[in-house]
């Protein structure tokens, strides 16, 4: 096949090329590796009229990405091809057989952190009662676990916020209930109680969070062999963007999927690009799949998104790291060395001198503020790079994950959808009910809708609108009620109504108008590229929540980014702040002492910064950071920058 022109290298050749059989490409940052998977894959589809290609990513953007280069290099939607995050291909397959785990087809999503809190508190308080359904298998179970966990409360710590960061790591580290925790040096006597509780009113409800859907995808495939059959032939070829970043529930979802008999499993990786092991990455786990399926390796060291002096400084980095592959080739710079290299060192008084001196370069270097990038360690010191750019009459954009609407209107309209989908479901009761007040300044009694809705089935949305529509509302308002009582009350027809919502103007906020325009991008991604024509309501809402709800960036705003946050992107010019110890690297890095795997995490931290350039890097530090004095990084000196102590 045809590469479309693309002038691919030797080794991006062979990667493309390669059929069938286990593939680990280690690919440096700069180096081609989606434009490599995207060629792969099109060849695939392209060369086999029955081949099918599952790709998982671990960021809905990477793959929403893929999934239009794709569509553009076979001049055809790609339907052989499901390029997902882990999470959605788990939601899937719940879709589809979960009812064999308890599942069923239309569960909720919990994305915000108060609702899992309210289910521990369900749990664990004697106040609060659990939703027992007497046709469910477990609810006895339940009911008696809730009890015994109740009566060991003196040794559950109080602090559920604290508990959930615990089911987290739990389900990160694919636990399964056993007397011993992987994560942990002692299991306490009632962590396998509080799992399974957990675990068991997840199914009563019918609601997941993001670690229930790979726990119960796994808990399906290991425990259902018909299933795990028909998962296995729906996809001929498997391919895994990011290897790196996944955690031990990941790879064991993805065992699942990819047999040690002939699998054809293309991995793409960079071990010096871990900076998630907070989230249960490491670097142990590209080891044990090379060894777990016998990988064959390609490399892709050559960059074609930096300078030399940027390679340069790369290389001198990451060499400090132990725990690299030891065969890993160093990064070699495509591009030219050019006559002036555009490296910036910047040293401060004080932070907020630091701060305050990014617009004045920005001006004295004529650069286009869009084609600009601020970078740093921490949010907070991204904070006040917002508000000093904003100051000098630039416009930041300071991105912020957020999984829920926030304006009044919009999360009202979210909210609707929600209980149109589960009409029997309190909590969604309840969030309509306080969004309603909050967009239209009248309170609706949830008692009120409860005891309306015996009437008619128990149906909360139906009982909701006719209480709603009698109470003193506006023409405009009750316009609204009549097509929400229309389109999701009579019937099922979300995407007619949400055209119209979206064309109205309901609140002078605006929150409202950034808000609908984030919820149409993402509604035309799903519908465009992902969902069926005929998709249902849930399966929408599931996909929908799946997704983050971050406002997109503004024409020439200027990013102020975590280096999290810039992974996978790159800037012309970037200023890489807060280049100081116990800063970057973090304090509670530097305690860990100079090899520890947190150092090392901080060191791969710096070498994503520092390859997002295209041309210009100003790195800075000053000497005081919120009055504390501060030497500078470390990182600079092994760097070749600059001795720490002077």
């Amino acid at each position: 096949m045809s590469n479309h022109n693309y002038t691919l290298n030797e080794n991006q050749s062979q990667a493309v090329e390669w059929g069938e059989g286990p593939l680990l490409v280690l690919a440096g940052p700069g180096s081609g590796k989606t434009l490599v998977l995207t060629l792969r894959a099109a060849r695939i589809l392209k060369e086999d009229p029955d081949a099918s290609l599952l790709a998982l990513t671990f960021t809905t953007k990477a793959a929403d990405e893929m999934r239009e280069r794709l569509n553009k290099l076979l001049g055809e939607r790609a339907d052989r091809a499901h390029l997902c995050t882990f999470h959605s291909f788990a939601a899937d397959v719940l879709r589809q057989h979960g009812s064999h785990v308890g599942i069923e087809p239309d569960f909720s999503l919990l994305t915000l952190d108060d609702d899992r809190i309210a289910l521990l508190d369900m749990l664990l308080s004697n106040t609060s009662g659990l939703p027992l359904n007497g046709d469910k298998p477990y609810s006895d179970r339940l009911q008696a676990l809730s009890k015994k966990l109740q009566n060991q409360a003196f040794s559950i710590p109080s602090d559920h916020r604290n508990l959930l960061v615990l089911l987290d790591r739990l389900f990160a580290e694919s636990y399964n209930g056993g007397a011993v925790a992987p994560s942990l040096i002692e299991t306490p006597s009632w962590i396998p109680d509080l799992f399974e509780a957990y675990c068991l009113l997840l199914q009563e409800s019918n609601r997941l969070d993001y670690g229930g859907l790979l726990h119960f995808a796994k808990k399906l495939l290991s425990e259902n062999a018909g299933v795990a059959r028909l998962t296995r032939l729906a996809w001929r070829f498997i391919c895994v963007d990011e290897f790196q970043d996944t955690n031990r529930a990941q790879y064991d979802l993805l065992r699942l999927l990819v047999s040690t008999d002939h699998p054809n499993l293309f991995v793409v990786a960079d071990d010096d690009q871990i900076i998630y092991q907070w989230n249960g990455a490491s670097p142990e786990r590209l080891r044990t799949l090379r060894e777990n399926y016998g990988m064959k390796v390609i490399q892709l060291p050559e960059n074609y998104r930096c300078p030399p002096f940027i390679i340069k400084l790369a290389n001198n980095l990451i060499s400090h790291n132990q725990t690299r592959s030891h065969d890993k080739q160093p990064l070699i710079a495509h591009k030219e060395e050019e006559c002036s290299n555009q490296l910036i060192l910047l040293e401060y008084r004080s932070d907020d001198e630091e701060i305050a001196a990014i617009a004045g370069l920005i001006r004295e270097m004529n650069w286009n503020p869009d084609e600009c990038a601020v970078l740093a360690r921490s949010t907070k010191l991204l904070q006040k790079v917002a508000q000093a750019l904003e100051a000098n009459g630039l416009t930041p954009y300071l991105p912020q994950r957020k999984n829920e609407f926030e304006c009044a209107s919009v999360r009202w309209m979210h909210a609707a959808l929600r209980l149109a989908n589960a009409r029997h479901d309190r909590e969604y009761l309840r969030r309509i009910c306080v969004a309603w007040e909050t967009f239209t300044d009248n309170m609706i009694e949830l008692e009120n809708v409860e005891a309306a809705s015996a009437l008619n089935g128990g149906d909360f949305l139906r009982a909701w609108i006719d209480i709603a529509s009698k109470s003193q509302i506006t023409d405009k308002h009750r316009e609204l009620l009549t097509r929400v009582r229309q389109d999701l009350a009579d019937r099922l027809v979300f995407r007619d109504l949400l055209e119209w919502f979206w064309g109205e103007e309901w609140l002078d906020d605006p929150l409202e108008k950034e808000e609908k325009r984030t919820w149409v991008e993402l509604h035309n991604t799903l519908m465009c590229e992902h969902l069926p024509e005929n998709v249902t309501l849930h399966h929408y809402l599931q996909e929908m929540d799946l997704k983050s709800k971050v406002t997109p960036r503004e024409p020439d705003s200027i990013p102020c980014l975590t280096v999290h946050g810039a992974k996978g992107l790159e800037f012309k010019n970037v200023f890489l702040i807060g280049m100081a110890e116990e800063v970057f690297p973090s304090y509670y890095a530097t305690r860990k002492g100079p090899t520890s795997k947190e150092i090392e995490e901080e060191r791969r931290s710096c070498f994503v910064a520092i390859t997002r350039v295209q041309e210009t890097l100003c790195i800075s530090w000053a000497q005081r950071y919120n009055g504390y004095n501060k030497k500078p990084s470390r990182f600079l000196e092994e760097m070749g920058l600059k001795k720490p102590d002077s």
